[in-house]
């Protein structure tokens, strides 16, 4: 399974914490980015006892101030998967193209 864990630093801490980050075992990748949040950091993980072991490790890295965790679904390996109950405008949005 895999997770994006978005990071909030304290000031001038961005390169310390993705240098330490990249140090704790379950981390797959870490990025410095612009917006809300300062990093974003991918992991992976067996099971969501893993997962919260992961980031555990990661608020305690110094400079880390907040975190916000996304877990991805995987999508579906066939179009059948694909859930049919969905009205046609809920799968392509209100302008008929399809998100993808």
């Amino acid at each position: 399974m895999e997770a994006l864990v978005l990071v909030n630093t304290d000031g001038g801490t961005l390169w310390q914490v993705l240098e330490a980050v990249f140090k704790i075992e379950g981390v797959k990748t870490a990025y410095a980015v612009t917006g809300q949040f300062d990093a974003v950091i991918i992991i992976e993980f067996p099971d969501l006892d893993q997962m919260g072991k992961i980031i555990g490790k990661i608020h305690h890295v110094k400079g880390v101030l907040r975190t916000q965790t996304l877990i991805t679904i995987p999508p579906p390996t066939s179009p059948t998967e694909a859930p049919s109950s969905l009205q046609e405008e809920e799968r392509t949005g209100p302008s008929m193209y399809s998100d993808r």
